[in-house]
């Protein structure tokens, strides 16, 4: 009897920690897919970009290999593989025709491979493709600082620019904007505290590292 009464505990005891699982992995897959109201910022046919823009998503690079991409990102600029819910955000030979009419191809047919990276500090995520279908330009064309159109730079804020400067400066792979022996180290601006650098990535992204403005909050996606 006590040996019948102990596994009927167990079973109910069992039952109910599964169900809490259960419970709290639908709450985080809601929490993460309807954090914002619909609509929000859309009312009576007007349009309010201050609170439809509602977070910063990604950074999207397009690579020739995610995994070299990965290491390189890991690197330089310590990004890691970026998590939801669900596991790894890693998507190796992604087909969806919806995803291909998003992205302007509108005979449906994609595949491409997708890896989200996150910084473990800033919280930043960038989403690395690669397209096998359909093939875009296979060049990379590196701009100088002062070219006209595009984003020309993306800056991350550094404890140290010097030292930065000097680390990425032996990468492999890395560019710096001037590749003059002259170039560097980072200067201070006046008698400020700020001072910067460019350099490029293997893709064409031009990288701003930048010393000496005070740190606020910025709102990113968690999945």
């Amino acid at each position: 009897m006590f040996t019948i009464l102990s596994r009927l505990t167990a079973i109910i005891i069992f039952g109910f920690l599964a169900s809490c699982s259960s419970s709290q992995e639908a709450s985080e897959l809601e929490v993460g897919e309807d954090v914002v109201a619909k609509s929000l910022g859309f009312t009576a046919g007007t349009a309010n970009p201050g609170l439809y823009i509602v977070g910063l998503s990604h950074l999207n690079i397009i690579v020739s290999d995610v995994d070299y991409a990965t290491e390189f990102y890991g690197r330089t600029l310590g990004f890691v593989q970026a998590h939801n819910v669900r596991g790894p955000m890693d998507y190796k030979g992604y087909t969806g025709a919806s995803f291909a009419r998003d992205a302007g191809f509108l005979d449906g047919n994609v595949k491409v491979d997708i890896r989200f990276l996150k910084h473990p500090t800033v919280g930043m995520h960038i989403e690395l493709m690669k397209y096998h279908q359909p093939i875009g330009s296979q060049e990379v064309i590196y701009r100088n600082t002062n070219d006209l159109g595009g984003i020309r730079h993306v800056a991350l804020e550094v404890s140290d620019a010097e030292k930065a400067f000097d680390y990425l400066k032996e990468q492999p792979d890395v560019k710096m904007i001037n590749e003059s022996s002259d170039y560097g180290p980072p200067e201070a601006l006046g008698s400020g505290r700020i001072k910067f650098f460019y350099w490029l990535d293997p893709w064409g992204v031009q990288w701003e590292m930048e010393e000496g403005r005070p740190i606020g909050d910025i709102r990113g996606i968690s999945g």
